[in-house]
């Protein structure tokens, strides 16, 4: 066997090129994508014991509004223990905190935890012991990066470190460091310390609650359960109106990473990605080694005259496809090996190759050599090993392969190219839906605007960030300086229901932000109707806090969405009537145009606006600038002269659009662009080597046409259209998948592009041009051929 195949690679270089180099290049693709795979759906489960954890999930959905999740409440575990003996759990709280090292503030995330947490979360343990470490009020427990960055190789146990939380420095010793953890685990921390048993407050992303359960059994028991434990532990937080809009379930921790609809898909069309090429690359092999049948006959016949039997040719056409898939497994293997840092760098990935250990590539490789074998090889071995020896050494020439053979290699073109023409046509859509999003009018304009959320931390008092915005506003760049609790991506604000007098049917909830100072000139929101806030000239539009706030009537200005919600034709018929925020009476000064704070996938929300002169709530401060580098370095340099007891954060408003709305979508792009182009391109490989065989063997007829009179252009026509022609019919499966697809991806977009006929246009008629391309070379070779040489071998 293997001597027959070395003969048959070494004949044939340019068959062996193609097959294992197409083969190889399915599989590199293949194989990064499924490590991809592999990691997104792999998340928490690197733990030991992750089966046997759950997580509580709470969420709050106001009609007309998306799903909100909040916080576990810090009783919740001790309440379960009670109603449920025998339950275990632990609680997790992150948050923001800064570690001193000499004169510098270092950000870090720290979490306090309860001690049965490291219990639940089996993590690797470097030296020390956590729960030991947890025991003691100052005892805290680090990440092995955390220990090498603040005393190098030597041990960290005992040693201290001064962190600030809240602009207030404590001491604590360190009494265990955890192994560097992987990239997939859903809930971790840079810093550990010990939460109070009857810890209420919340800070930063609030409080987890996690749950030990023996089996899925024992959770259900709970989970049908919990409707009746809400209504005995009511939250203290919500009124009672507000108990029906919040629910409460507790999930495997195993499937939180891919809640989210858009995770979730991302990761099944890339896994979908590489299932293709890898399909595109055995389809390719089929084509070419069906196409080469004829080659092979004679040898095969002379093997059956001497006594082979037929299962025998089966087996050795077999472990020849398992010796050439096992070559390009390898060069496969290498190519994904070369690939995986421009992957990760592009695609915002860590993945490595790993081949010792649970996670080695060995034994999912080993599977893969073995199925493709089997799909590559099986149908070239049935197809040659049925071949008749009397029959084939009967006849005067090489078999061409019968018309069975001929037409499988058609369906299987149309089929490589209905994929590689769909993959295009999504790849298009995507990559304008992506830009449409990035570029879009989101109603400001975010170009030089600079965002400091730290700006109203706790740490921060009021008479600091008075300071702070006075200097800030003075200091060269600046062009304007506003403060808000709502800012892009979030912030601080609340919800009611808003009700118009004489509106009938349900009032439509409203969110309600607080702002300060030239909130809207700062932003650069275009005013539709009415008046902007302007407390100098009119002192009643600062909304007063106090005991007698909600007894007169305050001024707001309201968004576009809130006017239509509220039944008003225009903004102009929205100016000066009065509405009802809860048990508050209000009047609308003015109407602006909506601005998107939040994710293009969600519709825009209706808000109204409050002006209050400290912006309200944990304000954000937000600046605009025409060179935004310069004037974050000269705000630093202001906060740690004000504030040096809080780490400076802020960032460009574009960055942080990005950073939590964009890269996601953006780097799962790249992917996608990424596999779809090899894809393409490996339907182009098998496409050049049936053209190279083809037109070899069609030599004769050639030079027999262009006796008769055929022109090189006819000739080369002929040759061109008999291998467009299942590209061009390639499109009837490619048009309707692209189209199903991308309608239910930009489904998940309010704001979206209109999926146009011109990108399926465009995608074919490219599809149309690299395949002309790929065999034209090849037909103008045997076009431009002499007839008398063709005729010789006659």
């Amino acid at each position: 066997m293997a001597t027959s195949l070395y003969r048959s690679l070494t004949r044939h270089k340019l068959f062996a090129a193609l097959n294992i180099g197409g083969l190889a290049l399915g599989i590199a693709v293949f194989l990064v994508l499924y490590l991809f795979v592999r990691f997104e759906t792999g998340y928490d489960r690197v733990l030991p014991g992750w089966q046997r954890v759950w997580m509580v999930d709470r969420s709050l959905q106001f009609p007309g509004n998306p799903r909100v999740e909040i916080p576990s409440l810090p009783t919740m575990l001790g309440q379960m223990k009670a109603d449920y003996p025998g339950t275990t759990g632990a609680r997790f709280l992150q948050f923001d905190a800064a570690v001193q090292n000499g004169t510098t503030l270092v950000a870090q995330t720290m979490a306090q935890v309860d001690p049965a947490y490291f219990r639940l979360f089996q993590f690797p343990v470097l030296e020390g012991d956590p729960a030991t470490a947890l025991a003691r009020p100052d005892g805290i427990v680090i990440t092995a990066p955390v220990a090498r960055s603040y005393f190098g190789k030597a041990s960290s146990i005992g040693r201290t470190l001064t962190v600030v939380i809240d602009g207030k420095a404590q001491i604590y010793r360190i009494g265990a460091v955890l192994r560097p953890l992987p990239g997939n685990i859903s809930y971790t921390s840079d810093l550990f310390t010990a939460l109070a048993p009857d810890a209420t407050g919340q800070r930063g992303k609030g409080f987890r609650t996690f749950l030990s359960f023996p089996d899925a059994i024992a959770a259900a028991r709970v989970t049908r359960d919990l409707p009746a434990f809400v209504k005995r532990h009511p939250d203290p937080d919500f009124p009672v109106g507000m108990v029906d809009l919040a629910q409460t379930r507790i999930v495997p921790l195993a499937s939180v990473h891919l809640a989210a609809d858009n995770v979730r898909t991302g990761v099944t069309v890339l896994g979908a990605v590489g299932a293709v090429a890898l399909l595109l690359a055995v389809v390719n092999y089929v084509n070419l080694a069906t196409a080469r049948a004829g080659l092979r006959a004679r040898e095969i016949a002379m093997r059956k005259v001497v006594g082979a039997t037929r299962r025998a040719l089966v087996l050795q056409l077999l472990g020849e496809a398992l010796v050439a898939v096992t070559l390009a497994s390898l060069t496969g293997l290498a190519l994904a090996e070369i690939a995986l840092p421009f992957i990760s760098a592009i695609g915002g990935t860590d993945l490595t190759i790993a081949y010792l250990g649970a996670n080695s590539i060995l034994p999912p490789l080993a599977l893969l050599v073995a199925l493709v074998s089997l799909l590559a090889g099986f149908h070239p071995a049935f197809v040659l090993s049925r071949f008749q020896p009397a029959g084939v050494l009967a006849a005067a020439r090489t078999s061409g392969g019968d018309r069975a053979g001929a037409r499988l290699r058609k369906v299987l073109v149309v089929l490589q190219f209905g994929i590689a023409i769909a993959l295009m046509i999504c790849t298009a859509v995507l990559v304008a839906q992506i830009r449409h999003v990035q570029n879009a009018d989101l109603g400001f304009a975010r170009n030089g605007l600079i965002m400091a959320p730290s700006y109203g931390v706790a740490a921060v008092d009021a008479s600091q960030r008075r300071e702070l915005f006075a200097a800030i506003r003075t200091l060269p760049g600046v062009t304007a300086v506003t403060t808000s609790g709502i800012a892009p991506t979030g912030g601080s604000y609340s919800i009611s229901a808003m009700h118009r007098a004489g509106a009938t049917g349900e009032p439509p909830m409203i969110l309600q932000a607080t702002i300060g100072d030239r909130f809207f000139e700062t932003y650069g929101v275009k005013l539709l109707a009415g008046r902007l806030f302007d407390p100098q000239r009119f002192p009643t539009d600062e909304t007063r806090t106090g005991t007698d706030a909600d007894k007169r009537e305050h001024m707001v200005v309201v968004n576009r969405t809130t006017a239509r919600r509220l039944g008003f034709a225009t903004p102009a018929a929205a100016v000066g009537q009065s509405v009802s925020e809860g048990e508050r009476s209000a009047r609308i000064v003015g109407v602006v145009a909506d601005m998107r704070f939040a994710t293009p996938r969600e519709p825009l929300n209706a808000v109204s606006y409050s002006y209050r002169d400290d912006g309200g709530f944990s304000p954000v401060l937000v600046v605009r600038a025409a060179d935004t580098a310069t004037v974050l370095a000269r705000m630093e340099m202001v906060w740690r002269r004000i504030v040096p007891n809080v780490p400076f954060a802020a960032l460009t408003v574009d960055q942080k659009l990005y950073d939590s709305f964009y890269r996601q979508d953006v780097q799962r792009s790249r992917l996608f662009t990424i596999g779809a182009i090899l894809a393409a391109l490996i339907g182009c490989i098998g496409l050049y080597g049936l053209a190279a065989f083809d037109t070899a063997r069609r030599v004769q007829e050639i030079g027999i046409r262009k006796v008769l009179g055929a022109s090189t252009g006819d000739v080369l026509r002929l040759l061109l259209g008999q291998f467009l022609r299942p590209v061009a019919l390639a499109n009837l499966i490619a048009w309707p998948i692209a189209w199903v697809a991308m309608s239910r991806w930009l489904g998940g977009f309010d704001d979206r592009i209109n999926l146009s006929p011109l990108y399926f246009i465009v995608a074919s008629a490219l599809a149309l041009a690299i395949a002309a391309a790929t065999v034209a070379g090849q037909a103008w070779r045997v076009a431009r051929a002499e007839p008398a040489r063709a005729l010789r071998q006659l």
